[in-house]
Order: structure tokens, then C-alpha cells, then sequence
């Protein structure tokens, strides 16, 4: 089941709502919770929800054993045992297959290739688990004594398939207890609307124009190029849109979730877009990885490499993932020791335009990397302008014409006017709570129902991170 969908609009969210809210006791409430979620999952993974189960149970044991032993090297040992487990039910469903078919062409071997369904959202959850178990290991999170309470804290169905990755400790206490008031609720459900409308009404139809650009028979330099920006800010809508749609979902509950995006399109360098860009996947690997490996004190150059590799691997087991992340660490490590400081060189206005160029230039770029996972090298070689019949031609142009309205839309709403000027107005005190209330009340309506007419009769389109 997904967020983007007529049954869980019009079906799983009010009898959820309905049997939640009339529930006033909380236990009885995270039943509700959990027997829902448990539910969402199922809907579409019947089977794999025993595997999340079974390494919800393991990580709970873990904590256990953490937590009751007293040596540190005891504490040390389970924390590697569990480490290997959850990395090694991870390993085997995402990434056996590609290493050895890797290992076959390399070695000319013939081993055979385990092939096994990736359960949706596993990259996701075993994050989570993983970093439970961290937290407890380092006293930053108490033991959770309750199985069931930690399997709703990675089963909430909000966050469950494509995050944000939401760590325990920062929602540790909401778990026992939180309080949900209808302004609360109300500013879910207008969250909730506006990830609904990035997910439909933009990112489906950025979708629509990146199949037909790279469906044209002719292969452009400007085909080419328009469908990487397309394909960018799909990916932007879709994702943001998700977490925007989970976050929402999380405040009606009670639930607090850290943002996850923050306009990264207005960056001016890599360092800065991965700052704004899936945050909550960063921090993961800043305060799991990058800074028990040294951080910025020690052998910087190598820790930003092996951070990058693995954020490469962790979204796909594929070589084109592989090169993105590397692609991101040469960046970093570039703007690291020279670039950024050549940007403060510059007179202002003259760093503003480079510096925003320059960052667009190249996350549109990385996203094409992103995007091909076949034959990788011929179509970044059209990017160049290597094999292309032509700078453009008319059905190019056409799509691009017919489409100029919807590039105008997400490239207006991926830059923070909108939130600026409401910000400005209600700080001067221009927008009383009555008025605010009405105006996000009927952006709510419209949103939901511009979405659900046009998912009316619409195959079905999953979420680009399902697959990560």
C-alpha cells in the first residue's frame, strides 16, 4: 500500500483515524498503531513482514544483552554480533545477487545467482534497527523492554518504506506517551496534503516527460539534458513529497519527526545540497560512520570516501550507484580543499550566479548517474554530446514546449518563496490563527482533491525509494 493511493486515502486513513481516536487510552491506542501498520505492510509484502519481525525480535534481544551485561568488551561484542546481523540479512537481500555476478565476470565463474525479492523499504528499517541498538550500546537511548513497543517504533507505517530514517532516541519518549490537540492534527493533514500533491501532481508528471524524452528515437544533446532535469526534480518531489506525507502523518499521531529536506535546489556546492538533501541519511552516516572514523580530525579525505561509497551501496546494488557515490566524494573532497574557498574569492554577485550554476550543474548531472543503470557510459557520453543526432529537434522541442508549464510549477516550488513571504506576514502579525486555519484548511481540500481526480483511473506509480 502506498500514500499516493485512493484505498489508503479514502479507506485505511479514516478507519484508522476512527479506531484510533476513539481509543483514549494510550497502550490500547499503540495496539491500534501497531496492528495498522503491521497491516500496511502486509498489504503489499505478506511475506516479508515476518523477516521485519524476526529482525525487530533480534535487535530487541540485542539491546537486551546489551544492556544487562557489565564488562565493556561484553557490551562491545554483542553490539559487533548485532551489527553483522543486521548487515548481513541487509547484504543478503540487496546485495548477494550483484556481488556474485560481479564475481562471475570478473573470475569467469559460474556460481550460481540466489535470487531473491527485495522486501520494500529494508534499507530503511534495518537503519533503524541498527541504530537502536548503537544508541543503547552508547547510553544515548535506554533498553526497551517492550517488544512491542520497539516494533511499532520501526514498523509506523508514516516512516516505514521510504524514512525519513527516524532514530530512537529521538522519539524515544513519544512512544510511551504523546498528546495530540486538533491544531496538531490539523497541520498533519495539511502536510500530509502537500506531499500529496508533490508525490501526483508534479513528480507523476515529471515521470510522464522523463519516459517520453528518453523514448525518442533520435537521441538529442537537449533530450538528454532536459531529461535529467526532469528526472531531478521528480526525484525531489517524489522524495520530499514522501517525507513530507510521513512527517504529516507522524504530527497527527502525536509523533515528531525531523525534517528531511530543505530546499536543497538553492544549494551553492555539494557540501551544502547533502546538508539539505535526505538529512536524516546523512546524520545517520555523519554519527555512525564519519565521525567514529574520525570526522573531520583525522584523515578527512579517506572518511568522506568510504562515507560515500557506502552512501552509494546503500541505495543500490548496482555499479552506477557505486560511481554516484564516489562521483559525490571526488566533489566533497574537491570543494573541501579548494573550490569553496575560491567561491569566497569572488565579488558577491559574481560567486552567487558560479556557485548556483556550478551546484546545479552538477547535482543534475549526478542525478543522471542516478537514473542509468544500464548502459551507463553511452548515456552520460549524450550529456557530452558523444553519439547525439543533434542539438535538438522537433519532437524534442515539443515535449519540452508542451511540458514548459509543469517545469515552471516544480522549479518555482522547489525554491522557499512560498514559506518566506508566509513567514514574513505572520511575523508581522498579518495572518491571524482564524485566517490561517481556513486558508490551509481549503489548500488541504484542493490538494486532495486535484490528486485523487487524478489518480482516478492512473496505473499505479510507486515511490522512486521503494526500490532503494
Amino acid at each position: 500500500m502506498v500514500f499516493s493511493n485512493l484505498l489508503f486515502l479514502y479507506i485505511f486513513m479514516p478507519a484508522l483515524f476512527l479506531a484510533y481516536f476513539i481509543i483514549k487510552n494510550n497502550t490500547y491506542r499503540r495496539i491500534v498503531l501497531l496492528a495498522f501498520s503491521l497491516l500496511f505492510y502486509a498489504w503489499g509484502e505478506p511475506v516479508a513482514i515476518f523477516l521485519m519481525i524476526g529482525l525487530v525480535l533480534g535487535d530487541y534481544l540485542f539491546g537486551r544483552l546489551i544492556d544487562h551485561v557489565y564488562t565493556a568488551q561484553a557490551k562491545k561484542l554483542w553490539l559487533v554480533i548485532a551489527i553483522m546481523f543486521n548487515l548481513g540479512i541487509l547484504g543478503v537481500y540487496k546485495y548477494l545477487g550483484f556481488f556474485t555476478e560481479t564475481f562471475n565476470t570478473v573470475f569467469r565463474a559460474q556460481i550460481p545467482v540466489l535470487s531473491l525479492t527485495m522486501p520494500i523499504g529494508i534499507s530503511f528499517f534495518t537503519f533503524q534497527t541498527m541504530s537502536y541498538v548503537i544508541d543503547v550500546y552508547r547510553d544515548d537511548a535506554k533498553v526497551q523492554k517492550s517488544f512491542f513497543t520497539l516494533l511499532l517504533y520501526v514498523s509506523f507505517f508514516p516512516q516505514l518504506i521510504a524514512g525519513p530514517i527516524v532514530r530512537y532516541k529521538d522519539i524515544e519518549e513519544q512512544l510511551a506517551d504523546r498528546r495530540v490537540d486538533l491544531r496538531d492534527f490539523n497541520d498533519g493533514l495539511f502536510r500530509f496534503s502537500v506531499g500529496l500533491a508533490k508525490k501526483v501532481l508534479i513528480a507523476d508528471c515529471c515521470d510522464t516527460v522523463v519516459t517520453s524524452l528518453y523514448g525518442l528515437a533520435d537521441v538529442t544533446f537537449v533530450s538528454r539534458w532536459a531529461g535529467a532535469l526532469f528526472f531531478t526534480l521528480q526525484l525531489y518531489f517524489d522524495f520530499s513529497g514522501y517525507s513530507d506525507m510521513a512527517i504529516g502523518l507522524g504530527k497527527m499521531f502525536g509523533f515528531r519527526f525531523l525534517e528531511n529536506f530543505n530546499y536543497p535546489l538553492i544549494s551553492t556546492s555539494a557540501t551544502e545540497f547533502w546538508r539539505r538533501w535526505h538529512m536524516s541519511l546523512g546524520t545517520f552516516f555523519r554519527d555512525y560512520v564519519y565521525i567514529p572514523l574520525g570526522g573531520n580530525r583525522h584523515d578527512q579525505q579517506r572518511n568522506i570516501l568510504v562515507v560515500w561509497f557506502l552512501t552509494g551501496m546503500w541505495h543500490g546494488a548496482s555499479w552506477n550507484f557505486i560511481l554516484w557515490g564516489l562521483y559525490y566524494a571526488v566533489l566533497l573532497m574537491w570543494e573541501k580543499s579548494t573550490l569553496l574557498n575560491t567561491f569566497k574569492k569572488m565579488p558577491k554577485p559574481v560567486s552567487f550566479v558560479v556557485s548556483h550554476a556550478y551546484t546545479l550543474f552538477i547535482t543534475v548531472f549526478g542525478f543522471a548517474i542516478f537514473y542509468f543503470d544500464k548502459n551507463l557510459l553511452k548515456n552520460l557520453g549524450y550529456l557530452f554530446g558523444f553519439g547525439c543526432t543533434g542539438l535538438t529537434d522537433i519532437f524534442t522541442n515539443s515535449v519540452i514546449f508542451d511540458n514548459i508549464i509543469l517545469l515552471a510549477v516544480a522549479l518555482f516550488f522547489s525554491v522557499p518563496v512560498i514559506p518566506t513571504l508566509w513567514n514574513k506576514l505572520k511575523e508581522r502579525g498579518a495572518i491571524p490563527y482564524t485566517a490561517e486555519r481556513i486558508l490551509k484548511t481549503v489548500v488541504f481540500a484542493a490538494f486532495v482533491t486535484l490528486a485523487s481526480i487524478r489518480l482516478v483511473g492512473n496505473s499505479y506509480s510507486a515511490f522512486l525509494y521503494f526500490r532503494f
